[in-house]
């Protein structure tokens, strides 16, 4: 199983997210380090816990349209790698981030324009770069109000999934928001079961929610082959042990 560090990145510092409820996003308070400097966390996890591939979800991006290039190229510069979603409307907000191999783009179901540019990014990037990321709100979708968007015509997240299957996707994420840093588990379990058990050749990554390595294993019985996490990493619920013997 590959554990999947998150960096929740918003006025440049990392947050703990919490449900959802991004207005009320507070810096990331470690057992780790100190810093909620994204540089300094993402060394500190490296050092503790041997892991140097993250999931970068850059908020100032998802919510203001600001990318933070000047982290994404500090990271790579120091020998990390990471899925990034950067709040994606279009392929051309990624374009040019394409030169750099350390980077896998996130297409998120919030922000993308519709289920063409999905295929334009899977085009331009390839399927082994490109993730769907399936973002769910208790169990809902969470979908772009782009016009025109097909995305937005559809209530149940396995037709979600399926449309966005037909346009190349083989990588995809499966993220319920409100679950996220409540300790409550992922909330995608039936779902990532169902796709599992549809698509087994479909790479799913699961998280939100996640509180031990019981859960862990869980996720990766339901069919997931990655799991992101947060809280349980900087709080001390999974250490260096238990990570070591999981990913």
């Amino acid at each position: 199983m590959k554990i999947i560090p998150v960096l929740d990145i918003l006025n440049q510092t990392v947050v703990r997210g919490v449900a959802g409820e991004r207005d009320l996003y507070q810096p990331l308070q470690s057992n780790l380090t100190d810093s909620s400097d994204p540089l300094e966390l993402a060394r500190a996890i490296r050092a503790e816990l041997r892991l140097s591939e993250f999931y970068v979800a850059d908020l100032d991006a998802i919510l203001h349209q600001r990318q933070n290039r000047e982290l994404y190229q500090g990271l790579l510069a120091e020998g990390f790698t990471f899925l990034l979603d950067c709040g994606l409307r279009t392929t051309a907000d990624c374009e040019d981030l394409q030169e750099y191999p350390g980077i896998n783009i996130v297409a998120g179901l919030e922000t993308l324009a519709g289920p063409e540019e999905l295929a334009a990014l899977v085009d331009q990037w390839g399927s082994e770069r490109t993730v769907f990321s399936l973002d769910l709100k208790q169990g809902q979708p969470v979908v772009s109000a782009a016009a025109g968007n097909p995305f937005a015509e559809l209530t149940n997240p396995l037709d979600v999934a399926e449309l966005a299957r037909e346009q190349g996707v083989s990588q995809m994420i499966l993220l319920d928001l409100a679950q996220v840093g409540t300790g409550q588990g992922t909330g995608t379990e039936e779902l990532c079961q169902t796709l599992h058990a549809r698509y087994p050749e479909l790479t799913l990554i699961t998280g939100g929610g996640i509180r031990n390595a019981a859960e862990l294993q869980a996720q990766a019985a339901l069919g997931a082959e990655g799991v992101l996490v947060a809280s349980a990493l900087h709080d001390g619920r999974l250490g260096r042990d238990t990570v070591l013997s999981l990913s």
